[in-house]
């Protein structure tokens, strides 16, 4: 249970924070029941929060008809109390974090981020949680993803990778209230850049790796905006893990060692034992297949500085890129107190919905892959891992692209499809207030420029159906980008669809 304070707690914190502008000084002692920015939240006792472009005064009048006392926006509202902030944002995580009582502290809370493989990792970590908890007993694992959300009260799809300040501190009051062991939470750009997790202190900080993307519309206006939107997670880590295999190392690590954290650790899954004056922590080594599984050997840095093999680890889950998101799941779940034994067992019987999930019809020699792959770097590195585990077979792709967010994926995208694909089947991906079919033209003339083929078919359950009918034998066809995501974002409305997975599985 949140404890109840009086408005003066949460106008001293915003002044504490520097963007408190003005407030009503003769409601300092009335108490704050709730915290909302969703006028159909509000009751009595409600702090209301006035948020976003979109926002219209009917939202604030709602509200206090349902019960709101004091509103908190960066504009004035005449008609009603407010507190007026400079920064909306940044106020949001403050109050957020005054009425849910800092309840992060709670439980060890680990961040990631990275341009790919977030989810993956999320969900070998709460694979290794689970499996220690079937086996031992114990407290749950809470996760936020970009995939679903657990939090020990509440499980549901997530919308967004990481919620907006008010809704991530009530995902930390229920896990403090949950008891959790711990939690994993994968960390945007945009939480980062708009101060989401503002005040919220990671026991672990894990920078995964970093490729363009997120760039243009309504997110960052350039890449320099996006890595330094991600690097922000080092001051808010006490201990930091990153990739030594990563683009813009340097940078990155430079970030990560001016942050100053109480620990740093590396990490490679291609050899890479030394870089910018930091060894490996974590290494593997001799990547295989073995019947049909990809195996490795974990080795870790002793404290003589030699390295020690730990152990074998095999991962049924498809695709060789997975043995980098395997690697730093195993150093955060050191961290966090697991065993060698216990992460290779997590590891083993790891599975993420919608993540390389594989399907087949052995009578037509034909594999379907279901990924949430959604940007170049993704893209390139499951073509390139499907090339090498399927040699000679010919490869097809379905995806599209969004609406009115990394437009720069409808060049980069086809440009990536057509250096691995035979041929590409685009359709529409959360279009947003774009018309799919304009966003689809865009990417099929780059595809062509490119020197790609492939054509439109706008309808996505239709565009599988067809490529899925159309397949050669040995064919292998990628379904790209929305995994088992059962929502299509169509105007500002998600219209439920069916997934890919299961698409696959109906017309294979």
């Amino acid at each position: 249970m949140n404890s109840v304070f009086t408005l003066k707690k949460y106008i001293d914190a915003l002044k504490a924070g520097q963007v408190f502008l003005s407030g009503p000084s003769w409601l300092d002692d009335c108490r704050v029941l709730g915290l909302t920015f969703d006028s159909r939240k509000a009751a009595k006792g409600t702090l209301f929060v006035c948020k976003g472009a979109a926002f219209k005064e009917e939202y604030l009048r709602k509200a206090f008809e349902q019960g709101a006392f004091c509103y908190v926006s960066d504009k004035i509202y005449g008609a009603f109390p407010g507190i007026i902030v400079s920064d909306i944002r940044k106020a949001m995580a403050i109050l957020a974090n005054v009425f849910n009582d800092e309840a992060w502290r709670s439980f060890p809370l680990v961040g990631i981020t990275g341009t790919k493989g977030k989810s993956t990792v999320t969900y070998y970590i709460k694979s290794i949680a689970e499996k220690r908890a079937l086996e031992k007993g114990g407290a749950p694992l809470a996760y936020l993803s970009t995939i679903d959300t657990f939090d020990g009260v509440e499980s549901f799809e997530s919308h967004l990778t990481t919620p907006e300040a008010i809704e991530l501190g009530e995902r930390f009051s229920n896990a403090r209230d949950a008891g959790v062991s711990a939690m994993v939470m994968e960390v945007s750009s945009q939480a980062l850049k708009y101060r989401r997790t503002e005040g919220v202190r990671f026991d672990i900080g894990a920078f995964l790796n970093f490729g363009t993307d997120h760039i243009g519309g309504s997110e960052h206006p350039d890449e320099e905006d996006y890595l330094n939107s991600k690097l922000m997670i080092f001051s808010q880590s006490d201990t930091v893990i990153v990739n030594l295999d990563t683009d813009r190392r340097e940078t990155i690590l430079g970030a990560a060692k001016d942050a100053k954290a109480k620990k740093l650790i590396c990490y490679s899954a291609r050899g890479c034992e030394s870089a910018e004056g930091l060894q490996a922590d974590f290494l593997a080594r001799d990547v295989r297949k073995e019947q049909g599984n990809t195996v490795f050997g974990l080795y870790k840095l002793d404290e003589n500085n030699v390295y020690q093999k730990l152990s074998d680890v095999t991962l049924a889950m498809p695709g060789l890129f997975n043995v980098e998101n395997a690697v730093v799941a195993a150093a955060i779940c050191f961290e966090l107190g697991y065993t060698i034994e216990e992460i290779c067992a997590g590891l083993l019987n790891a599975r993420a919905a919608g993540r390389m999930e594989h399907f087949r019809n052995d009578e037509r020699d034909l594999d379907v892959i279901v990924d949430y792959a959604h940007n170049e770097m993704s893209f390139r590195s499951l073509f390139s891992s499907i090339k090498e585990e399927y040699p000679g077979r010919r490869l097809e792709a379905v995806f599209g692209c969004p609406g009115g967010k990394g437009l720069q994926r409808r060049e980069a995208l086809p440009r990536a499809a057509a250096a691995y694909c035979d041929f590409v089947w685009i359709t529409e991906e959360d279009p947003g207030f774009e018309d799919p079919a304009e966003i689809s033209a865009q990417v099929l003339e780059n595809l062509k420029r490119f020197g790609g083929s492939g054509t439109i078919i706008v309808d996505r359950e239709e565009c599988i159906k067809k490529a899925i009918a159309d397949a050669a034998p040995g064919t292998v066809l990628v379904l790209a980008a929305k995994g088992r995501e059962n929502y299509m974002k169509r105007g500002a409305k998600y219209v439920a669809v069916t997934s890919d997975a299961e698409l696959a599985e109906k017309y294979l």
